[in-house]
């Protein structure tokens, strides 16, 4: 399973312009919410449904730099990746670290 960092608009927006996994929330004209590719204009620094000129603006609430695309294509599916070899130690102990430091970063952020 892959994990990423969500990022609130408010508090920090892409570095540059793009597609991103976002969370849409309702707008004028837009009664829906949706979780997909939406396009950050860095110049405009504003969201858009797409790239081109004319799109509908997107209101995203947060938005993150994960790339399930890359991920697709760099995990082939479970029938056709060789079998894993034994589970790394250190690995593990690293991902609990980053799972803790999100944990306590949540914990700051509700406090200030």
């Amino acid at each position: 399973m892959k994990t990423s960092i969500w990022h609130h608009t408010a508090d920090k927006q892409p570095d540059k312009s793009g597609y991103y996994v976002a969370y849409k929330s309702y707008s004028m004209g837009d009664d829906s919410t949706n979780v997909g590719y939406y396009y950050y204009s860095a110049g405009a620094n504003s969201w858009r449904d797409s790239s081109i000129h004319s799109a509908h603006y997107a209101n995203v609430y947060y938005w993150s730099d994960a790339d399930p695309e890359a991920w697709v294509n760099a995990d082939p599916p479970l029938t056709k990746r060789p079998r894993a070899v034994a589970a790394n130690p250190a690995l593990e102990i690293a991902w609990n670290n980053i799972q803790e430091a999100i944990r306590q970063y949540e914990i700051v952020k509700a406090l200030t």
